[in-house]
């Protein structure tokens, strides 16, 4: 999903923390935890890594 993206790229290509991404896509940190643990579980399931 296009939100997913979009946090995964902020967090892991312009290595921001889970406050600034929060701050810039209008929602809370929490919300950004969960939403990377779904991400990044959605792409290790995509690459049949275990985790």
């Amino acid at each position: 999903p296009p939100r997913e993206r979009q946090i995964v790229l902020l967090r892991f290509f312009h290595n921001k923390t889970q406050s600034e991404i929060a701050a810039e896509v209008g929602v809370s940190q929490m919300h950004v935890s969960r939403l990377l643990v779904k991400a990044l579980g959605t792409l290790r399931g995509a690459m049949g890594v275990d985790a």
